[in-house]
């Protein structure tokens, strides 16, 4: 059956509890296929066979292959499928009926705004979309409304399920809970469903929440043939829920469990695996394995410490021509950056060097809904006949102007022969001539207040990097942004590197002006729209979109502290475990060639930052590694030595220090440094002041 023996060793399990530790590209799919076919081949009925996975997408590819190897359809379902069925038989005894509707994300919060009716609350949407994802949290940690500790939410949550009972409705988190609820509360039909599947295979166990880890142990518990598949070494998604205990703890949860660790990697070169073990043995939540693979060494990886952000992408795009020159397809090429904002300045480079791109699993930079906002918003600034802008703009935040009221107020700009954004000038200043209310009246006005300061600071000769600030604050942009907190955080990142790219197009222009800004992002808007994804084209991606994939050639950029590890994650060992694990998924995307990347000094969050190589690139043996930069230094040292907002610092003469800043000047990199004992501030050039790190 071409299996290696660890893999023929998994397909031969029969009964009991058994972990399979499947390390990156060790064949899992094939494990767990071939296991259940083998299954079927000692006369195992297919209807006693239970396969769970996450998506559809691998659900239906096992279906097929089990169906290939053995001619018989076993039951491939994702947990929400499976517990859909499992309710449309037995929810009855919830006091559900059968004929239940499954309300999406929309529905959910319609529902969740006739709660808030009912309870005479004045929320606004961003507390709906928080209150819905509080209430999704508590039903994968299995909360009961009376378990939630903010009682507010708490009664949200209970009258939502009242409501959500009296439509005979469930939302996509009742599926789940609901079963786990049904198997707790009624053993009759635990024990009925335990009959009918004997053994229950899982794939991506690393994945499992609390609700889904709880629905297998009561599935598996009365016969215990759990088969459980996943790498905790590639549990990347704790930030949805899922808890990469589940698998640690697997020997515990299902005594007596066989473990098999799947350590042959068929996919990359041995120097790339070495580097990856080394990385993650520095974490201490894991199972010990040791991937390697008979491929080959290949090359080292490559490992480039750019002066600034221009000379890393510079770096970057070079690679990809010398590859694409030895007849390595473009589509066999990815960039993986940490957080979505990275994209900006490779997406600038690849449109000057006409390298086709696309971005999967987001848009875009300047395709982006929150920058085209502010573009628009810039737009009005500099002049006022855009009616597109303005409509695009004026209910950024709403002001009750709807599509009637912007009807009439077209209407009055032309029948003036002005443009809309003098007309409502005039219109605020007169208070006639088209019929407001007194909340548009008002609304209207602020607008063309916050455009007229916009005006005023753009006419005085202030920094670009300034107007944009100023458009994202004084639109109050970011209040328009909370009303998703889900993605808040990744959108206001992008505003902020909308920042940084003013402040590099500024120094990097002979007569910096907003047209010419506005016309620059306008031309690469358009390309975007007009080039599509052509066939043969790079990709861009962030890590977490990463998994699953495979590329002939991979660069990891941006590996800087703060950005990767992301800041987020540096007050948690957990956390940073968890960043520690994206890296490594990250370089176990590679076959042949991996190049990792970091910056000394970039534009971060709008500002100039000396940044400081990412304790990873520390973390793997030099032996591994081919620098193509000018070694100033060893990796670690420069990790040791760079300073960022936050550390603790000593100085000969002024004693323990906090670094307050770090930028560059004249003089090379300076620290605004604040000495607490003697209550002083100073400003140090690193070369000069021999700043000891402290903490």
């Amino acid at each position: 059956m071409h299996l290696n023996p660890e893999q023929k060793q998994a397909v031969e399990h029969i009964e009991g509890p058994a972990l399979v530790l499947a390390g990156a590209g060790s064949g899992k799919t094939r494990v767990v296929t071939y296991r259940i076919a083998h299954l079927l081949s000692l006369g195992v009925p297919a209807s006693d066979i239970l396969a769970v996975t996450f998506t559809n997408k691998a659900a239906g590819e096992m279906r097929e292959r089990i169906l290939r190897l053995s001619q018989q359809s076993v039951l491939a379902s994702t947990f929400h499928s499976l517990c859909a069925r499992i309710l449309r038989e037995s929810i009855e005894a919830l006091g559900y009926k059968r004929d239940f509707v499954i309300f999406d994300e929309d529905d959910s919060e319609k529902v969740l705004k006739e709660c808030l009716v009912s309870l005479h609350s004045q929320e606004d949407k961003g507390f709906l979309k928080s209150a819905r994802l509080q209430i999704s949290h508590a039903k994968n940690q299995l909360l009961e409304p009376d378990q939630i500790e903010d009682e507010f939410v708490a009664s949200i949550y209970r009258l939502y399920q009242q409501k959500l009972k009296e439509y005979n409705a469930l939302d996509f988190d009742d599926l789940l809970f609901l079963t786990v609820k049904l198997f707790q509360n009624f053993p009759d039909v635990l024990e009925r469903y335990q009959k009918r599947w004997r053994f229950i295979l899982i794939d991506e166990y690393q994945d499992t929440n609390l609700a889904q880890y709880t629905l297998i142990k009561f599935l598996a518990e009365k016969h215990q043939n759990v088969f459980a598949v996943g790498d905790p070494d590639q549990s990347i998604y704790s930030w949805r829920g899922a808890d990469v205990h589940n698998i640690l703890n697997f020997e515990k949860n299902f005594p007596g469990a066989k473990i098999i660790a799947l350590e042959q990697n068929y996919r990359s070169r041995s120097n790339i695996l070495a580097a990856a073990n080394a990385l993650i043995e520095e974490n201490a939540g894991r199972y010990k394995k040791h991937l390697w693979s008979d491929r080959g060494e290949g090359e080292k990886i490559g490992l480039f410490l750019a002066k600034n952000e221009h000379e890393e992408t510079a770096f970057v795009v070079e690679r990809i021509k010398k590859h694409q020159r030895d007849q390595i397809a473009l589509s066999e090429c990815v960039i993986f950056y940490r957080t979505h904002f990275q994209s900006r300045t490779f997406e600038d480079a690849l449109l000057r060097a006409r390298i086709p791109y696309v971005i999967i699993g987001g848009l875009s930079f300047y395709q982006r809904k929150e920058i085209k906002d502010i573009l628009a918003l810039l737009r009005l600034v500099l002049g006022g006949a855009d009616f597109l802008s303005f409509s695009r703009t004026i209910n950024l935040p709403k002001r009750g102007l709807g599509e009637k009221a912007l009807a009439s107020l077209k209407n009055y700009a032309q029948e003036r022969g002005r443009d809309i954004f003098s007309a409502c000038k005039e219109l605020v200043e007169k208070r006639e001539g088209v019929k407001l209310s007194e909340r548009q009246y008002l609304g209207l006005k602020s607008y063309v207040e916050m455009i007229d300061f916009l005006r005023e600071i753009s006419k005085h000769g202030s920094k670009l990097r300034d107007l944009v600030s100023y458009a994202i604050e004084r639109s109050s942009y970011l209040e328009v942004l909370k009303e998703d907190p889900e993605s808040y955080q990744e959108r206001r990142e992008n505003l902020e590197e909308l920042v940084s790219k003013a402040a590099e197009w500024e120094e990097e222009t002979e007569n910096p002006s907003l047209a010419g800004f506005l016309e620059e992002l306008t031309l690469k808007t358009s390309h975007d729209e007009k080039d599509g994804a052509p066939s043969d084209a790079l990709r861009l991606m962030t890590l977490h979109n990463g998994k699953g994939l495979e590329f002939e050639v991979v660069f990891i950029v941006g590996m800087e502290e703060e950005l990767f590890p992301h800041m987020s994650s540096f007050d948690s060992q957990e956390e940073l475990e968890e960043e520690r694990r994206l890296c490594y998924v990250g370089m176990t995307r590679a076959k042949d060639y991996l190049y990792l990347s970091a910056s000394r000094y970039r534009y971060l969050w709008g500002v100039p930052r000396v940044m400081r190589p990412s304790r990873f690139l520390a973390e793997i043996p030099s032996e591994f590694l081919h620098p193509y930069h000018v070694q100033e230094r060893e990796i670690e040292e420069a990790y040791e030595e760079g300073f960022v907002p936050g550390d603790q610092v000593f100085h000969h003469d002024f004693g323990q220090g906090i670094v307050e800043k770090s930028y560059h000047t004249s003089h090379g990199i300076t620290y605004d440094v604040f000495f607490p004992q003697a209550n002083t501030r100073r400003t140090l050039v690193a070369k000069y002041a021999k700043l000891i790190r402290s903490n």
